[in-house]
């Protein structure tokens, strides 16, 4: 058996009690490198009403084990240590780190398969271009998932994660659901959006719901931030999403909008962790964010070099870089 078939087989549970093979499952899951026949496989597993129920059980004790971590030396199991040692804090810090990667029961778990199953998908740090016959281009940044739909000139693109650009002909409509948000193009005028969806950190620090961002490179497009609402016309250089200052037309910079179609990454006083979010990306392996999340970055660095951006940024933001292994970094 060749290592490329090593790699397309699903990962199996870890042995020992139902506990241990939930949370080897949700370690799996939530890697970064995932692939269909392990979410097909998990499925599986978790057909067994016990293994579904150790499943829930690990993925609410994932999303328990942040603040806990933060505020005392217990172990994620809560058993006291009174004098943790290295590797025992490191490790805390990543159970504190990925349990900010998972929502309440698992949802964060089923997004991913909804991922895994979306008709066009990138990998990590894989770009790709789709070339459609009328001439409509999406260009898929890394870990992007969508469905096409299209009936005669008329697309419909459901992004379910990651980010993408449009570029529509004239003569075809292209409308971009994202979260609760329609993007459509208007008829007879050519346009080009960029459209990203990306897991928002609800007020309590976990991710929940997403936050949907629309660039209008060129011409025109309508913007509804969902049903019943009236549409926003946005024309090129100008943008609008559902996070921070949700619902106001800004100007963009057209250039470093999608910088991504040119290999780079481009940061203007961006939140650290939204930072860390996107050289995930990028990188096989994960990086953990364990402190210092209100940090901001200004920068421009290649994407094909995520481990040298990672370094510079720390060295720039007095932040320590713990390496585990298997592409695994804490930050703090």
């Amino acid at each position: 058996m060749t290592g490329a078939d090593d790699e397309k087989r699903p990962v199996e549970p870890a042995g020992g009690g139902l506990d241990a093979q939930a949370r080897a499952w949700i370690i799996r899951l939530t890697s970064g490198s995932a692939t269909q026949a392990d979410a097909d496989a998990c499925a599986a597993w978790r057909a067994n009403p016990d293994h579904d129920a150790a499943f829930r059980a690990a993925a609410r004790l994932w999303q328990q084990a942040a603040p806990a971590l933060r505020n005392s030396a217990s172990a994620w199991d809560g058993r006291a240590l009174s004098q943790p040692t290295r590797r025992q804090v490191l490790r805390r810090a990543a159970w504190g780190a990925g349990a900010a990667s998972l929502a309440a029961g698992g949802g964060a778990i089923a997004l991913r398969w909804s991922e895994l199953s979306a008709t066009h998908r990138t990998g990590t740090g894989e770009v790709r271009s789709v070339r459609l016959p009328d001439g409509t281009r999406l260009d898929l940044d890394a870990q992007t998932a969508l469905d096409l739909e299209t009936v005669g000139q008329r697309h419909v693109v459901s992004l379910r994660a990651g980010a993408l650009v449009v570029t529509a002909p004239e003569a075809v409509s292209v409308t971009v659901r994202a979260g609760d948000t329609r993007t459509s193009t208007r008829a007879g005028l050519p346009a080009e959006i960029a459209v990203s969806c990306r897991s928002a950190p609800d007020a309590a620090g976990w991710l929940g719901g997403t936050d949907v961002g629309v660039a209008c490179l060129s011409g025109e497009v309508d913007f509804q931030s969902g049903a019943g609402v009236t549409p926003t016309r946005l024309r090129a250089g100008y943008g609008i999403g559902t996070g921070h200052g949700a619902g106001t037309v800004h100007g963009i910079d057209a250039a470093t909008a999608a910088a991504w179609r040119r290999g780079l990454l481009v940061f203007r006083d961006t939140p650290l962790a939204t930072v860390v979010s996107d050289l995930n990306r990028y990188r096989s392996g994960r990086i953990m964010l364990a402190s210092a999340t209100a940090r901001r970055v200004t920068g421009v660095f290649h994407l094909d070099r995520p481990d040298e951006a990672l370094t510079s940024i720390g060295a720039a933001l007095g932040l320590t870089e713990y390496r585990l292994g298997a592409g695994l970094v804490i930050l703090r």
